[in-house]
């Protein structure tokens, strides 16, 4: 994790900047995950990194908090919070599992591209229902990299493989299908309400929304 974790502290000043190659993919993820948050929600964003989207989901529920394990994008999440002066919004560095962190607490949890990275992604969404009060949904937005890629992304895809044989990428890469973001949710007794397959910037991905029982 460590090592990780130093990853996205090194990337955290031109995260931005690599982002906007996503946009319209993001805004897209935007558009839908709006269409299920309500004015009077308390959400947990899993893995906010700079915070771009937990700032553009703040205007429309009562309080979202974004959290991260990279002290350096939470940083740049705080000082962008500060910036618009945006009163509804707090930001942590931690993981998913921190004990200040309450059971049962949130409406709602966004996990955007990041169950693709996790290593444990089994307890990760153990702990997300834990998380959430009855009737909570989880909303997640994951990349998978055992489905369909356009030519120019699978190449990029494999050389970061490659790397990561040779120990120089520190990042762990689920090989997901669509249905195994499904099945991984399923198991722990969510109820899938909407499971869409996407293609964006050359890659599939999952948008899933899943209500605790």
């Amino acid at each position: 994790m460590n090592r990780a974790r130093n990853f996205w502290d090194k990337q955290a000043k031109r995260f931005d900047d690599n982002e906007r190659q996503f946009e319209t993919a993001s805004g897209e993820i935007i558009s839908r995950t709006k269409e299920y948050l309500n004015a009077d929600d308390n959400v947990l964003d899993f893995g906010c990194a700079t915070g771009t989207k937990t700032l553009e989901l703040a205007g429309i529920i009562k309080h979202i908090h974004g959290l991260d394990f990279s002290s350096e994008m939470i940083r740049e999440a705080i000082r962008k919070k500060n910036k618009v002066k945006a009163t509804n919004v707090s930001f942590s560095q931690g993981t998913i599992f921190s004990d200040d962190l309450d059971k049962a607490f949130f409406d709602k949890i966004i996990a955007f591209s990041i169950i693709h990275l996790l290593e444990d992604s089994e307890k990760v969404i153990q702990r997300i229902y834990e998380l959430l009060k009855p009737g909570g949904l989880l909303i997640t937005e994951t990349a998978c990299f055992s489905d369909r890629m356009n030519f120019k992304t699978r190449l990029e895809f494999t050389a970061s493989r490659f790397m990561k044989l040779l120990k120089l990428f520190p990042l762990n890469m689920n090989m997901f299908k669509t249905t195994d973001v499904e099945q991984l949710i399923s198991r722990q007794d969510f109820n899938i309400l909407k499971s869409e397959r996407l293609f964006f910037n050359g890659m599939t991905i999952s948008f899933i929304v899943a209500e605790k029982d």
